[in-house]
C-alpha cells in the first residue's frame, strides 16, 4: 500500500503528500528549509514572523496539485504533468540562503556574482539525491530547473509557479499575513484556485467573476511591501547582518572563504549543505564574540542585532512611482549622505534603494465573457490595478544608533 503523508498547515489543513513526494520532502536538503525563515529578519518587528522556508514550499506544492489538477481535468494540462508541477513547487526555494535574501548581496558582491541562490539552486539539483529522486520518477534536473527559472519550453508552467497568480505569491501572501498579524495582506486564494483557467494564448486566466479577488491580490501585495516586506526597521536588520558579515570576512580567520562559489559547491557536494542554515548564521555570530580577532566594533555590532538595537532611519524618500527612481532621487540621497559624513564615519551610513514593481512583471490575465482576456494592468479592462502606481521606491539613508543624535539636523 502506497504510504501517504500528511502535514498539518495553518492556512490549507490537512496537506497529502503521496510516497514520491513523502521521499522528496524527507531529503535532508528540504529538511532545511525548516531552519531558515521565510521572513528573515522580520521578526524583529513582527514577533509571530518565524514561519519557515519549508512550510511556503509545501504550502506552494499544496495549491500547485489543486490547480494544475483542475487544468488537466478541463483539458488544458496533460495529467502525467502534475506531479512534475506539484515537485518544481516543492523545490523552488531548496537553493535559498540562510536568512532568506539578506546574505545574498555580500555573497554576490565576494563572488562577482557567481555566489547567488540560483547557482546554489542547480548545483543541489544536479549533486544531490534531489537529482536521483527526479530521475526515479522520470523528471530531468534540466526541466525543474527550467520551470523554476522561467526558461521551460511550456510558458503556461512557468506562469503557473510563477507568474503574479503563481502558486509562489499565492502561498506566501496570506502565510505571511498570517504570521504577521497584517490583515490587509489577505487574499480569496479559494477563489482564484477554483475559477482559475488558461485563455486562447496558452496563458493561466481568471474569469471576470474573479476579478475583485485578483485585484485584492494587487492591494494586499502593495501593502505587504510597504508594511512588511519592506518594513523600515526589518530592512535595517537585514542590512545590519550584512554589515557583520563583511567584517567579519576581513577579522575573522577562514571566514572570507565562506562567502566564495568553491566553498558553496563544497557544501553541496558534502551534502553539509542540508546544515547552511540560520542557525549557522547565529553560530558564527556567537563565535565571533568570542574571538580575540574580532574587533570590539563589530562585536558591538553583533550585540546590536542579537539584543535587537538595530540602524536608524535618518532619511525615508520613500513613494509610489509610475516611474523608477531618477538620478534626482539618487542625488538627493547622495547629497544626504555626504551631509551626513560630516559629523559620522562612512562605517555608520547606510543607504538603501530599490525600486519594486507594484503592478508586477507578470500581471494577471482576466478572460472576458466574449473570450478575449486582458491583462489586468490593461486601460481597456480598466480595473483597479491599472490606476495602481507601476512602482514602489524606497529610498533610505540609515545610520547606526550611537550617531543618531548628532545627526538629528537631517532627519525626514
Amino acid at each position: 500500500m502506497a504510504r501517504v503523508k500528511r502535514i498539518s498547515d495553518e492556512l490549507y489543513g490537512f496537506i497529502r503528500l503521496n510516497e514520491y513526494e513523502t521521499r522528496i520532502v524527507d531529503l535532508p536538503v528540504i529538511q532545511r528549509l525548516r531552519r531558515i525563515k521565510q521572513l528573515s529578519t522580520a521578526n524583529m518587528v513582527y514577533p509571530g514572523a518565524t514561519h519557515s522556508r519549508f512550510s511556503h514550499a509545501v504550502g506552494s506544492m499544496h495549491l500547485m496539485g489543486q490547480i494544475a489538477s483542475k487544468l488537466a481535468e478541463d483539458g488544458f494540462i496533460p495529467r502525467d504533468d502534475v506531479e512534475l508541477l506539484k515537485v518544481a513547487a516543492l523545490l523552488h526555494d531548496a537553493g535559498i540562503f540562510p536568512y532568506t535574501h539578506a546574505l545574498e548581496p555580500l555573497y554576490l558582491q565576494s563572488s562577482g556574482g557567481a555566489a547567488s541562490t540560483r547557482h546554489l539552486f542547480r548545483r543541489i539539483l544536479s549533486r544531490t539525491e534531489v537529482r536521483d529522486r527526479l530521475e526515479a520518477n522520470g523528471f530531468t534536473v534540466d526541466e525543474v530547473e527550467g520551470l523554476v527559472e522561467g526558461s521551460h519550453r511550456e510558458k503556461l508552467y512557468v506562469r503557473l509557479l510563477n507568474g503574479d497568480l503563481g502558486v509562489k505569491r499565492l502561498d506566501y501572501l496570506p502565510r505571511d499575513a498570517r504570521h504577521t498579524g497584517v490583515a490587509y495582506g489577505l487574499i480569496d486564494v479559494g477563489r482564484i484556485v477554483e475559477t482559475i483557467t488558461v485563455d486562447d494564448e496558452g496563458e493561466p486566466a481568471v474569469p471576470t467573476k474573479s476579478l475583485q479577488a485578483a485585484e485584492n491580490f494587487y492591494v494586499a501585495r502593495l501593502h505587504m511591501y510597504q508594511a512588511v516586506y519592506y518594513h523600515k526597521t526589518i530592512i535595517g536588520y537585514e542590512i545590519l547582518l550584512n554589515a557583520i558579515f563583511e567584517r567579519l570576512a576581513e577579522e575573522m580567520e577562514g571566514f572570507k572563504e565562506t562567502l566564495s562559489t568553491s566553498w558553496l559547491d563544497r557544501l553541496v557536494d558534502t551534502g553539509l549543505v542540508a546544515y547552511w542554515d540560520d542557525y549557522w548564521v547565529h553560530s558564527k555570530l556567537y563565535q565571533a564574540l568570542e574571538d580575540e580577532d574580532v574587533s570590539g566594533e563589530t562585536k558591538r555590532m553583533i550585540k546590536m542585532f542579537l539584543d535587537r538595537r538595530g540602524l536608524k532611519v535618518l532619511v525615508d524618500i520613500s513613494r509610489l512611482s509610475n516611474e523608477k527612481s531618477s538620478e534626482e532621487d539618487y542625488r538627493r540621497l547622495r547629497e544626504y549622505r555626504e551631509r551626513a559624513l560630516e559629523k559620522a564615519p562612512g562605517s555608520a551610513i547606510y543607504p538603501f534603494a530599490d525600486d519594486i514593481p507594484v503592478s508586477g512583471e507578470q500581471p494577471a490575465k482576466i478572460l472576458l465573457k466574449n473570450g478575449r482576456s486582458y491583462p489586468i494592468t490593461s486601460q481597456e479592462l480598466g480595473a483597479l490595478p491599472s490606476y495602481m502606481p507601476k512602482y514602489y521606491l524606497v529610498l533610505r539613508l540609515y545610520v547606526d544608533p550611537l550617531y543618531k543624535d548628532k545627526l538629528s539636523d537631517l532627519a525626514l
